[in-house]
């Protein structure tokens, strides 16, 4: 029994040793205050499974109620899951591609520094078919292009109102997602 434990370890061991990751960035989103990271597991030659961990930060975007302006700032997170399946890849995993997208996103929107009380969280769940291609250099360097758009499942709003006054809900059931990556290879 040991000798069958010791050599199904061995061989997971080796299968991982041999699978190549890509590990990139969004250069675009980090500039705009919605960093991401993702890693791409290369399966086979024709098929990649990646997860994308994000960030929401800094200031919302200037916004106007009855005549004064407020600066909110955003603060969340969004995890991406998605499998991509490249046509006729040349290095493995590169090329044209098509998939499928699943994202969870927790953000909240606030001005504390305000008389006004502006704000709200929301929570989406959502998920559709994304499409793009991806350049992979001789040195490992990755270069990835893509968009998609789907529905949202989920979405809940949340508004932070303290005058208690009913507020218009305004969430829209459609996803759409942009992007651009850089990374490497290993």
């Amino acid at each position: 029994m040991k000798k069958v434990f010791l050599t199904v370890i061995f061989g997971l061991t080796m299968l991982w040793a041999q699978a190549q990751i890509e590990v990139k960035i969004n250069p675009i989103g980090t500039l705009f205050g919605s960093p991401d990271l993702s890693g791409e597991y290369i399966v086979n030659e024709n098929f990649g499974a990646e997860l994308t961990l994000g960030l929401e930060m800094g200031t919302y975007g200037m916004v106007t109620v009855d005549g004064d302006g407020y600066d909110p700032k955003k603060s969340g997170f969004n995890v991406m899951a998605s499998g991509k399946y490249y046509f006729s890849p040349d290095d493995g995993c590169d090329g044209m591609y098509a998939g499928l997208y699943l994202r969870d996103k927790s953000f909240k929107v606030d001005d504390k520094n305000s008389d006004y009380s502006y704000g709200y969280k929301r929570n989406s769940f959502s998920g559709g078919l994304l499409v793009g291609y991806k350049w992979v250099a001789d040195s490992g360097l990755v270069f990835e292009i893509g968009a998609g758009g789907g529905r949202t499942f989920s979405d809940k709003i949340e508004w932070l109102d303290e005058d208690g006054s009913e507020l218009e809900d305004f969430s829209i059931r459609i996803d759409v997602i942009g992007k651009l990556a850089i990374g490497y290879r290993f």
